[in-house]
Order: C-alpha cells, then structure tokens, then sequence
C-alpha cells in the first residue's frame, strides 16, 4: 500500500459526497431499515460522540421479557453519513418478523456508526482516515474505542430493564473486524460470543486471547479475500490453541449471495452472516454448521 499517495489524495469526506446525499439515502431506505431509531452515545474527555441506530422488538405493557442483544460494526466507508451502516448492508434483515422469530421472543439489533463523516477519504474512494481504526499508520489500538464502549455501555443502562445481560453478540466484519476484536478485549465480560467477519490490519496476541478465551468466537472469511493470509489466518492458528471446543471456522471458497450468485466481491463474506448463513433454498453456507447463524448466537449465555 503506497500510504504517501493516500495522503497525498486525501479530501474531506464531505466533499466526496452530493450536497443531497443524506435525503436521497434517507428516502431510499426500507421498510425494515426505518425500524431502527437514532441514538447518540456520550462524549469521552471532549471527544465527538457517536451515533448508533436502534432497532427494538415489540413490547407489550407490563411484558417482563428479556431480550437478547446482536451489535454490528460496519466496514471502511460505511459510516460516511448519518444511518449510512443500515443502508450498505442487509443487517435490517434481523429485523423482519421470521428472522426475530430466530431469537426466540426478539432480539435488540444496534447499529453503531463510526465518524467517517468528521475525517477524510482518499480521491479514490479506498481509505477513510475517520473509520473505526482512525490512523492508518497507527491500527492497534483504535481512536474511537473510548466512544465506543461508552456507546456499548450507555445503550445497555438505557434498556436495563428490557435486556438479557447474558445474551449480548458483538459482530464485526472488515474494518467492524477489526474493531470487534477491539471492543472485545476493552469489554471482555460483556459478550457471550463474538464474531470478527474478514477482520482487517489486526491479528491479536497470544496474550490479548488468553483474555478472551471464554468468549465462544465465530471466525468467517472468504478464502480469496486480500486479508485472509495476512490477517485472518494467523488469527485462526492462534485461537485454535485458545479456544478449542468454543471456536467455529468458516472459510468460504467462493463468496455468494443467497440467490448462489456471486456476491460484489471475495471480501464480502458478511453478506452470509445477514442472511443467517443459509441460502434462499434453506442450505446452509457451511454444511458443518447447517443450523444458521442466529441459532449459533443464541446458544451461548455469558458465563457469570
């Protein structure tokens, strides 16, 4: 990667953008994508806030369940603009009424958005300097971790009373990879799994895992992906000695939509995941695990 060239091309992302983006991406958006509602998560030390995007299951009054939690990280350039993540991938899916059928009762879905809007991206549309791991020259800790986290733990105070404390899932997939390892290990008594979907610029240490060797992990990439010998490999090589029994693997020799047909590219291995890792005929994505994604997630209560 030629970093000088990157900085060189480097514009403020509002300048990359139509004066009428927002409203023509707001009008565009579903039925099920208008479900979420919009949040702020506090300032840290002076910091901007972030937003997060909501989608909470129908309650009755006086209904005492409990619902359980999916969080969802967004890649590179999916946080340029306000509700940008829900419109860049199908993650509304989960909200639609057989998917929450899935969950049991329902489940919480909640959007986080990095400020990809606040930074700058480069001419050509690749790198974003404001996207969840900040300085491209600097990714092992992320800049907006600390805004995060506090998002993560206000949202969790703010639905106490309607959440299971037991059953919160931290996806991720691309640069969302790389910060769900991230979060993760910032909040590692906080999630009853985890899945990092073709994680970007960040392979964790032998140390940083010993950490999170309770957290049942879910490892999906495309075999083709750029990242995958660089990053996603190693990563798996170090959580097979971890995590044993609690760890899944899925390696996708071609990546497709549901409908079989290719998918935009070998990177976008998430589209599975939001489409609860079965095709539009009901086979599964990985005939090891024929039971789909969601089933997976609700497998697994955190452990006290």
């Amino acid at each position: 990667m030629d970093t000088e060239k990157i900085k060189q091309s480097l514009i403020p992302v509002s300048k990359s953008l139509p004066p009428n983006y927002e409203a023509l991406q707001l009008a565009a958006e579903t039925p099920l994508q208008k479900q979420f509602d919009n949040r702020k998560g506090p300032s840290v030390n002076g910091s901007e806030q972030i937003d997060y995007h909501v989608f909470c299951p129908a309650k009755a009054d006086g209904d005492k369940t409990r619902y359980p939690v999916v969080i969802w990280l967004h890649g590179m350039s999916q946080g340029k603009c306000f509700r940008e993540p829900l419109r860049r991938t199908d993650i509304a899916n989960f909200t639609a009424p057989e998917y929450q059928a899935k969950f049991g009762d329902g489940a919480y879905i909640m959007v986080p958005r990095a400020n990809e809007d606040l930074g700058e991206c480069a001419t050509y549309g690749f790198w974003y300097t404001n996207t969840w791991f900040g300085d491209y020259e600097n990714v092992q800790v992320s800049s907006q971790l600390p805004q995060l986290t506090a998002a993560i733990r206000q949202f969790l105070r703010e639905e106490e009373a309607n959440i299971d404390p037991a059953r919160v899932y931290l996806v991720g997939f691309s640069a969302g990879g790389y910060m769900t390892w991230q979060t993760l290990l910032a909040m590692p008594d906080v999630f009853a799994a985890a899945v990092p979907i073709c994680q970007a610029l960040f392979v964790p240490t032998d140390q940083q895992l010993r950490t999170v060797a309770h957290v049942p992990m879910w490892v999906i990439c495309g075999e083709k992906d750029g990242l995958f010998e660089k990053y996603v490999v190693p990563t798996i090589d170090k959580l097979r000695l971890t995590h044993a029994a609690d760890l899944r693997v899925t390696i996708l020799d071609k990546v497709l939509n549901p409908d079989y047909s290719p998918a935009e590219s070998e990177h976008h291995s998430w589209v599975p995941v939001t489409f609860d890792m079965l095709y539009n005929d009901g086979k599964p994505y990985d005939k090891k695990y024929p039971d789909g994604f969601i089933h997976w997630l609700m497998s697994h209560r955190r452990q006290k």
